[in-house]
């Protein structure tokens, strides 16, 4: 078994030499071909001489296309670039590092690992910046470790155009008035067809048709488990494009029709209105304090949107709309 060791040893003389040069070289770190030599001999415990180590990272430039700096670019030393087409770039791998810990829907465990994938592609000194890393939030991580495995379900459905069926959980307060996750039974188990997920409000959903339903569903993927893929055909009712511009025109994920708002804003607005209902909207400038905006939504979900930011918002149409609004500010202050 050792001599087997020991031809696996010598054989792994490149992949030594790669794995050392991301793991200790970047912009202000370099090698020179000793301090590879050494840290090979520590961290794997196997001598390599230094022409080998040369002719190594020639080949590791020549015939697989790694960009390396050597001794003829800087008469320093030896380190390797992140390529931009293959290979995250710091900044990427930090925000990756920030999504993920600043997200609810996913859990600690699954933050974790994320985190620790990202730093093993970092260098040990880029890696220092997050030694005692800690986000700043509150305690609202997801218990459910299936939104991974949810995620390709879903796309793995989507693909082959199958329905999927799951259980959905909500929090409620038990017998004893204590707040707890319960699963939402129905009588028979829904069956759904999957068409796309998406990101907003912080939180990823699936936008879905129940069967013998006309409207579409949106499910939070934090909340579902136990899905599993039907062998019947996904209903085709809405296409591609139809779902596009569903998902574009919700507001707070409210499910139904949508319709037509036009609204007046303050100015301070203008970027929050672009923000949430997009760049393709119909606005104008009505004058220096006031801008018009036009466009197609789910008013469930626009009525928050409305109330958030009632002090600087006038609702033109729908008049129903308005007449709803009108009466939940009053009875607000009752």
């Amino acid at each position: 078994m050792n001599d087997k060791k020991n031809l696996y040893k010598k054989n792994g003389n490149i992949l030594y030499i790669l794995n050392t040069l991301k793991k200790y070289t970047d912009v202000n770190h370099l090698l020179t071909t000793n301090e590879i030599k050494l840290k090979i001999k520590k961290d794997y415990e196997v001598d390599i001489d230094p022409r080998t180590i040369r002719r190594n990272i020639n080949l590791l430039i020549e015939v697989f296309n790694y960009d390396i700096e050597t001794y003829q670019d800087n008469h320093r030393g030896y380190r390797i670039i992140r390529d931009a087409f293959f290979e995250f770039e710091l900044g990427e791998l930090e925000t990756i590092i920030q999504t993920f810990a600043y997200s609810s829907f996913v859990s600690k465990e699954i933050t974790d690992s994320v985190i620790n994938k990202c730093l093993s592609m970092m260098s040990i000194y880029e890696q220092e910046n997050y030694k005692n890393y800690q986000a700043s939030i509150k305690n609202i991580k997801s218990d459910n470790k299936e939104i991974i495995n949810n995620i390709e379900i879903i796309n793995e459905a989507i693909k082959n155009k199958k329905k999927i069926t799951f259980e959905y959980y909500k929090y409620f307060f038990n017998e004893n008035n204590q707040l707890t996750t319960e699963k939402i039974i129905p009588k028979i188990p829904y069956k759904l067809s999957p068409y796309k997920i998406f990101y907003g409000l912080q939180k990823l959903y699936l936008i879905c048709l129940k069967d013998g339903m006309k409207e579409l569903l949106i499910y939070r993927l934090d909340k579902i488990k136990n899905m599993k893929i039907l062998k019947e055909k996904r209903n085709e009712k809405y296409s591609e494009q139809e779902i596009d511009y569903y998902v574009k025109n919700n507001v707070a994920m409210f499910t139904g029709e949508q319709e037509k708002v036009e609204i007046e804003c303050n100015i301070i607005l203008l970027d929050n209105v672009i923000e949430t209902f997009g760049k393709d909207i119909k606005i104008k400038k009505i004058n220096e304090e006031i801008f018009y905006a036009s466009f197609y939504t789910v008013l469930s979900g626009f009525k928050y949107w409305c109330l958030r930011n009632i002090e600087n918002v006038k609702i033109l149409s729908p008049l129903k709309f308005k007449k709803e609004i009108t009466k939940i500010i009053k009875e607000s202050i009752k």
